[in-house]
């Protein structure tokens, strides 16, 4: 049995997105910590902040409900202003933020602020949210471009968060579907614990080269299906370009290649070990068969009980 959009739709909307007014919330606690973290670094001559741009998945409108152990993800970048700023300021340029969100918070915990290797996390359980923070290094000139630092001494990479909300602004534009076909993607990589090596941007980039190639799917079950069994039969070794970044002059050697929309020399990717790549694979192909014995078979029970094997017992189609 095929599931419609609607079908497919209710379970993005009663289970999937936040309940209605409380995206807004989240936005204003962002914005009530942009504002305490501007005033805690006024005068720091290393954290000279030029703006600050939300992004991640709860500006793109694809973050999931929290559930579990899985917050509400929200990105801030940081634009900083480097002038006279050593290498070794930019080198420990998270721990001295995190020093200052310590500071703002006081009465949080330790865990709660996470140094990663290019951002920085804040976790605020009462909420839910979980905040992180992109320092970016601007670049002078046309596109908003920042070189974003790493805490572990890696080369410095370039991209373009406005540019980034451009991209996929546009693949919205063209698929009315597509948020919540992200959504119904993150869903299922959540309950079956990928979340740490298959990253949001990742399925958002795969999905948008699907539909620049093949156009955009005749249905959210289509979609699905199209996504798991790309996955399955290229187990990620093509690489995956987009007209907006132009052509990588060289091909890293990482075991998954995916560019940045606007930066062909950045690698979205790789960090997706030939381990993690095994275990995408494997779970897209089992996705895969699941969904398309599904769609085959004509028990609207049974067909619900697959459903669930890929998205877990909370997969719902009506009331």
């Amino acid at each position: 049995m095929e599931l419609t959009d609607t079908q497919l739709n209710y379970f993005v909307n009663n289970r999937l997105k936040l309940p209605k007014g409380k995206r807004a919330d989240y936005l204003a606690q962002v914005d009530h910590l942009i504002e305490r973290f501007s005033a805690a670094a006024d005068g720091d001559k290393v954290i000279n902040i030029k703006k600050f741009l939300k992004t991640g998945s709860l500006r793109k409108g694809t973050v999931l409900r929290p559930r579990g152990d899985f917050g509400v993800d929200a990105d801030v970048a940081v634009f900083l202003n480097a002038n006279g700023a050593s290498q070794y300021d930019l080198a420990n340029l998270h721990d001295r933020i995190r020093k200052l969100l310590v500071k703002i918070y006081p009465t949080k915990e330790p865990e709660d602020f996470t140094v990663q290797p290019r951002t920085l996390g804040i976790e605020f359980l009462d909420s839910g949210l979980e905040m992180d923070l992109v320092p970016l290094v601007v670049i002078d000139g046309p596109g908003d471009y920042g070189w974003q630092p790493s805490s572990r001494g890696d080369a410095p990479v370039k991209t373009s968060v406005a540019k980034q909300l451009e991209f996929i602004r546009a693949r919205k534009d063209s698929y009315a579907n597509f948020t919540a076909l992200v959504r119904l993607l993150k869903s299922w990589r959540n309950f079956h614990d990928l979340d740490e090596s298959f990253r949001s941007f990742t399925i958002e980039l795969i999905v948008s080269h699907l539909q620049d190639t093949e156009g955009a799917p005749a249905s959210l079950e289509a979609g699905l299906l199209r996504f798991f069994l790309y996955v399955a039969d290229s187990q990620l070794k093509t690489p995956i370009c987009f007209k907006e970044c132009g052509t990588p002059k060289t091909l890293p050697k990482d075991r998954v290649v995916i560019f940045d929309p606007c930066n062909a020399d950045n690698n979205v990717a790789r960090k997706i070990t030939d381990q993690d790549c095994k275990a995408i694979v494997e779970k897209c192909l089992n996705a895969w068969e699941t969904l398309t014995y599904a769609r085959n078979y004509d028990g609207k029970t049974q067909t619900l009980e697959l459903w669930k094997e890929i998205f877990g017992r909370s997969f719902v189609i009506e009331e």
